[in-house]
């Protein structure tokens, strides 16, 4: 099932610190397995512990200020999206599944929270703070740091090399911006996929920075007015 554990304590416990956990605090941690995370982050706050496989139900279940969740995480919590009451959680800390990784971030960002420590593959981590779309996305939403490298000794079986991340929420996700964004081809010009580009037409999409990229995106099809209009004129 996808399934790596982090067994490193110096490691499990900067995640802890690096969370600043306060009394009221709510956290959410995709994977719990064994719970070996979920006992520090439980001392600190109370714990959402979402896992998808029963047999580690009884060992979250013996942990205390923890609230044990036997789903598949992005079904929870697109769940919790339908609900009309305040956030169920205000920070995350999980060593995700790499498998889900980037459906999991951003359902993560349609929903309200100030603070992420997230462990992921090293290359989806690079990811998050490139130039690429999903790069380009994470900037317009959140301030993202890489905080240092995770060998893949660290885990037990032995993983891939990851990397421990830092997020702070600026906004929710808008999820026009990023269909904008998956329509884009990145090495053809900006002219040949979009109606009056202006100025920028001329350039390559991989050659554009977040704020050309809002300026194309006011314009083009995607944009909220436009999706307005059409839903109007129908």
């Amino acid at each position: 099932m996808d399934q790596f554990f982090l067994t490193d304590d110096a490691v499990l416990d900067e995640e802890v610190l690096l969370a600043n956990l306060k009394k009221g605090d709510v956290v959410l941690e995709v994977g719990a397995g064994i719970g070996n995370l979920t006992i520090r982050l439980s001392k600190r706050a109370h714990v959402l512990a979402v896992e998808k496989d029963y047999s580690f139900m009884n060992i979250l279940k013996g942990i205390q200020n923890c609230d044990p969740i036997f789903a598949d995480a992005l079904e929870f919590l697109e769940s919790l999206r339908k609900k009309d009451d305040m956030p169920a959680f205000n920070k995350i800390v999980s060593n995700i599944p790499y498998s889900i990784s980037q459906p999991l971030v951003l359902e993560l960002f349609r929903h309200k929270w100030t603070l992420a420590v997230l462990i992921v593959q090293k290359e989806f981590a690079e990811k998050l703070v490139s130039t690429e779309r999903l790069g380009m996305l994470m900037k317009d939403a959140a301030e993202i740091k890489i905080i240092r490298q995770i060998p893949a000794g660290a885990f037990y079986p032995p993983a891939v090399p990851s990397s421990l991340v830092l997020i702070r929420q600026k906004k929710l996700l808008d999820d026009n911006f990023w269909n904008f964004l998956c329509s884009l081809k990145p090495n053809k010009n900006v002219s040949n996929q979009l109606k009056k580009p202006g100025k920028l037409g001329s350039k390559k999409v991989h050659q554009l920075t977040l704020t050309e990229l809002k300026e194309l995106y006011k314009i083009s099809p995607f944009s909220k007015k436009a999706l307005a209009e059409k839903t109007s004129n129908t």
